[in-house]
């Protein structure tokens, strides 16, 4: 029982790391954006390109010739929950567009745990316990308050479909976690992050070809794009998928809200962009619905 609970909280410290290294791929995006006009698909598909080979090597080295020795059920699993993730971040680029920053966000963010925990007792993968519901109320209610400087319709009359793009954003990036879930106990996280990131790298390529792209040209803005493909892509979401081994799908999709909190910090210190009182509130509550879910019992999720 006392080894089951450490890698409970081993697992809830994994994620936590992750989520606070994507925490960081907003300032880096908007360096890149002051000093380049680097098309969003592009950084994207770099990015990704970059963390692909890096996830294989170290694959090779700790997994050896069984990296890529998986069922053809649990590859099917795998190339969906890297499709799932590159669709998400193309979906939520998009709505950007049409709906600003804030209500993407609001969007993107907040729907994902709520798909999950119906998703999760729907299939029998969990279930729900009064602490997980408490955190996953405070958690929303953060977000909330953090993105809660909504813009003017006027200023985007195409609203309506920015708000299409991130409900099917959050929906891709919902079934992400979920694909994660199935697969995470029975394969090396190693194995679940290189196949994902190998079909979500060809599903941009295909992207890249029909759509028209613009690269970087500083040498600034390529090292941002190599720390995009390293750091947050390749490394976060490998330790991301060992959590996942003993957090649940719902616990995982909570956690990851610390992400606006760590952006918004980094920008305040970098850009000087200030947050107002009610997003501290937030920031409070999402650190609450941590402190839910990383003190006490985690609940079976097998």
């Amino acid at each position: 029982m006392r080894g089951a609970k450490t890698l409970q909280i081993n697992g809830f410290v994994w994620v936590l790391l992750a989520s606070i290294i994507w925490g960081t791929i907003g300032v880096a995006t908007q360096s890149i954006y002051q000093n380049d006009v680097a098309s969003p698909l592009f950084i994207n598909l770099m990015r990704t390109l970059i963390a692909t080979p890096v996830l294989w090597g170290i694959g090779w080295k700790t997994v050896g010739h069984s990296l890529f020795r998986v069922n053809r059920r649990a590859l099917g699993i795998m190339c969906l929950m890297g499709i799932c993730l590159v669709l998400s971040q193309v979906m939520y680029f998009s709505a950007i567009r049409y709906a600003g920053v804030t209500i993407s966000t609001l969007m993107t963010l907040c729907i994902p745990p709520l798909l999950v925990a119906c998703l999760a007792l729907l299939l029998k993968m969990e279930t729900l316990q009064p602490r997980v519901i408490m955190a996953l109320v405070c958690a929303l209610t953060g977000c909330v308050f953090i993105v809660s400087m909504t813009p003017a319709e006027s200023l985007y009359p195409d609203v309506r479909l920015g708000l299409f793009y991130s409900l099917a954003s959050a929906i891709f990036y919902a079934g992400m976690l979920l694909c994660g879930r199935f697969v995470a106990n029975d394969y090396h996280p190693l194995q679940v992050t290189a196949i994902g990131f190998s079909a979500g790298a060809v599903v941009l390529l295909l992207m890249a070809l029909v759509t028209d792209v613009v690269a970087v040209q500083s040498p600034q803005s390529w090292a941002l794009v190599v720390y995009l493909g390293v750091i947050p892509t390749a490394f976060a979401y490998w330790i991301f998928q060992i959590g996942l081994k003993t957090v649940s799908a719902t616990t995982a999709s909570i956690v990851v809200l610390i992400d606006p909190v760590v952006a918004a910090g980094l920008a305040w210190l970098l850009f000087g962009e200030i947050l107002p009182f009610t997003g501290w509130m937030g920031a409070g509550l999402l650190l609450l619905s941590l402190l839910i879910l990383g003190t006490g019992k985690q609940a079976a999720t097998n």
